[in-house]
């Protein structure tokens, strides 16, 4: 059976933060969770298959940097921004922005939580889980 196409893997993963859901697969071979979706599981590097789950969404800082210097216009972010590299606790590492704070007060290892686009946009951000409890 052949592996399911790219465009068709991220419209999977698209169409789950249009509805809030931030969506990975996970390889049956050897329960590996990945994202981006591959046609081979970089563990054990079998072709499938995969199935899809949707992953909690509780991450934590993995690196970041703060950009200070616009690369595109608005929507896009404004300096000071922060791109980050998250791990998410299912394992899989995602390279996002951190929203709603400070970035001089970011740290490694800090819990972040999912922040999906407005009005169903296919996106997601990350914001410090701190004083949301």
């Amino acid at each position: 059976m052949p592996a399911e196409p790219t465009a068709a893997r991220l419209e999977r993963h698209l169409h789950g933060l249009r509805h809030g859901e931030l969506r990975i697969t996970r390889c049956c071979a050897c329960g590996r969770a990945q994202f981006p979706p591959r046609s081979v599981c970089p563990g054990c590097h079998t072709a499938g298959p995969f199935v899809w789950e949707t992953a909690s969404g509780r991450a934590t800082i993995w690196s970041f940097c703060v950009f200070h210097k616009a690369y595109l216009p608005p929507p896009a972010p404004q300096p000071p921004y922060t791109v980050a590299v998250v791990e998410l606790v299912e394992g899989p590492h995602l390279v996002t922005n951190v929203v709603d704070a400070d970035p001089t007060t970011l740290r490694v290892g800090e819990a972040v939580l999912p922040v999906f686009g407005p009005g169903g946009a296919a996106e997601v951000r990350f914001r410090p889980e701190r004083g949301t409890r």
